[in-house]
């Protein structure tokens, strides 16, 4: 438990306590103490779950058979980057089912990636430990990076689709030990032999096709969920 609820004092967590709804400068410890609530030593824990995080972002497993084209010669890896991509793909109901199908029925040919993700749930098509084919042919982008790919239709909400990808992204750092620093857009991941080899993708998070204010702003959301599940705080449980 991380904080007693005592009638209009509300809830009194460690760092800070309410009385009467007005913040009080009185530790936490205190106001339960006046309240003759037995407290135990303050713990240290993580403001929320990991797991919570994950079930907010819904993600339904939709693996692809073996025999599709974008599985077939894919090899394991141990993922250290977290690549962010844009469908740009505005049909209508293009949304992370429909391209699950597609994916399913080799019409992206050998294209794979590992979640697809719109306003509602997020779709994974790869297990992370296994390469998808998603930024720079045969480069680091493909070999060591989960390919996130964000919906663009008609009707889907662009900044829940853009929040739900954070949250995703915030986990997927935790559970793989990978730093916000390796948390790339796909621009970041040279396509040698194209013109450009840098893609502007994903466009609605770039400025004039590189990465600045957007994707930063980015950043700091992918941040902030994942100090939600690592960074600690102390909670003064009751006994």
């Amino acid at each position: 438990m991380q904080g007693y609820r005592g009638g209009p004092a509300g809830m009194v967590s460690a760092s800070n306590a309410y009385v009467n709804g007005k913040r009080s400068p009185a530790s936490a410890r205190s106001v339960l103490a006046r309240q003759g609530v037995p407290i135990s030593a303050p713990a240290l824990i993580p403001r929320k779950a990991p797991l919570t995080l994950l079930s907010e972002v819904r993600v339904h497993k939709d693996y692809l058979p073996k025999s599709a084209r974008g599985r077939k010669g894919q090899s394991s890896m141990r993922p250290r980057y977290i690549t962010i991509h844009s469908t740009q793909n505005w049909s209508k109901g293009a949304d992370p089912w429909r391209h699950s199908l597609a994916l399913k029925r080799s019409k992206l040919g050998s294209l794979s990636w590992h979640y697809t993700i719109d306003q509602n749930v997020a779709v994974q098509h790869l297990p992370t430990n296994i390469t998808g084919r998603h930024a720079d042919f045969n480069g680091p982008g493909n070999k060591y990076s989960i390919g996130l790919e964000m919906c663009e239709h008609k009707g889907n909400s662009l900044n829940r689709t853009i929040d739900r990808t954070a949250k995703l992204a915030a986990y997927l750092m935790y559970k793989h030990g990978i730093p916000l620093s390796k948390v790339v857009p796909h621009y970041h991941w040279p396509r040698y032999g194209m013109n450009p080899p840098h893609k502007n993708c994903p466009h609605f998070l770039l400025d004039n096709g590189r990465p600045g204010k957007k994707w930063r702003g980015f950043q700091a959301r992918v941040k902030y969920y994942h100090d939600l599940i690592t960074v600690q705080g102390p909670s003064y449980a009751v006994r």
